[in-house]
């Protein structure tokens, strides 16, 4: 759970820029899906620095699941617990990639990990808009994501190939 030493300005104000044009009140279609492309390609570019630094590469490696040093808090609630036991137990009842994003953000779970997490961790960095992905834990929490969607996207095709034999 460390800052990420002489992490480029240009990132940051790139994912920065993404979350302002984010009207999350008035979200158009669309939103979901940007919002998982986004964050895949971002952090995509953002590992290649990072390994290009020789940086420690288990410190940004997914999170297998939500840490329970975040389940536990007094802040997460039922309602972030029923948005987890949906993702993880229910994947297929997301109908797209869209529905999915859009789960994740109007839920509060996107947001709230990242607000549980940042004082959990003792790192603000994680918990604001601006400065998260110089936090190590960025990339464990949008690495969990990323699989929950790359699994989404595995049902979705068998899904496919079933109804097209």
């Amino acid at each position: 759970m460390a800052t990420i030493p002489n992490y480029p300005q240009r990132l940051l104000d790139e994912h920065f820029q993404w979350h302002s044009n984010m009207n999350m009140m008035n979200m158009r279609q669309g939103d979901g899906a940007d919002f998982l492309r986004f964050h895949r390609d971002f952090m995509r570019r953002s590992l290649q620095w990072y390994n290009a630094q020789g940086l420690d590469r288990r410190s940004v490696a997914a999170w297998s699941s939500i840490p329970a040093e975040i389940r536990s808090h007094p802040m997460w609630n039922q309602g972030l617990q029923e948005a987890e036991d949906r993702i993880t137990r229910n994947l297929a009842s997301f109908r797209s990639s869209e529905e999915l994003g859009r789960f994740l953000l109007m839920s509060s779970l996107h947001d709230s990990v990242h607000v549980i997490g940042a004082e959990v961790y003792r790192d603000p960095d994680f918990g604001l808009i601006s400065l998260a992905p110089r936090s190590t834990l960025f990339y464990n929490w949008h690495g969990l994501i990323d699989r929950w969607w790359r699994d989404w996207q595995r049902i979705s095709r068998r899904r496919r190939r079933t109804r097209n034999s």
